[in-house]
């Protein structure tokens, strides 16, 4: 009939439903994106929301956060390279495990020259200090989301991690697409 609105199509309806929600952009590209870089960058930012109540560990459990339900961030137990490999894993990516560390992951992916949204950056030389997924852009700073400590994960952008990383003897950086 004339007067009736017009029916929404299923992503309209989601998005209106998601629309209520804090961080539903993420939520959304983390579901229905694309491009599967996109989805890996929207699950990092999607866990900021979660920052301090995480575990950050080294120890036995620092799997559990990849082995959680998709969308279990509170209490889950990780470290950098796990936050990094479970959100890979939310994905569909089917090359990281549960076993992995930042040393296991530098020869995974493809290597690839420079960031773009959704790779994994590892910082300092063979076998890596410390990863990240860049997650985006801000004022022409990309920005590198990842689980470093107690109050992860957090947010920083690239320059100001590879300094950190070259004032602590970690120089360069290493950046890896793990979906392909």
């Amino acid at each position: 009939m004339p007067g009736n609105p017009p029916q929404l199509d299923h992503l309209e309806g989601l998005a209106l439903e998601y629309a209520r929600f804090p961080h539903w952009r993420d939520k959304m590209l983390g579901r229905f994106h694309p491009r599967r870089r996109s989805r890996l960058a929207a699950k990092a930012r999607q866990g900021l929301r979660y920052a301090g109540r995480m575990v950050y560990t080294e120890g036995p459990q620092r799997s559990q956060f990849f082995h959680a339900a998709p969308n279990a961030y509170v209490g889950e137990h990780a470290d950098c390279s796990q936050y990094g490999a479970g959100c890979a894993k939310r994905v569909g990516v089917k090359s990281l495990t549960a076993d992995d560390y930042t040393g296991s992951i530098w020869d995974k992916g493809k290597m690839i020259l420079h960031p773009v949204v959704g790779c994994f950056v590892i910082f300092g030389q063979r076998p890596g200090v410390h990863l990240g997924i860049v997650s985006g852009r801000r004022n022409g700073q990309w920005l590198v989301t990842g689980f470093g400590s107690q109050r992860g994960p957090d947010v920083h952008t690239l320059a100001e991690l590879s300094n950190y990383f070259l004032r602590n003897g970690h120089p360069g950086s290493r950046f890896i697409d793990v979906t392909r």
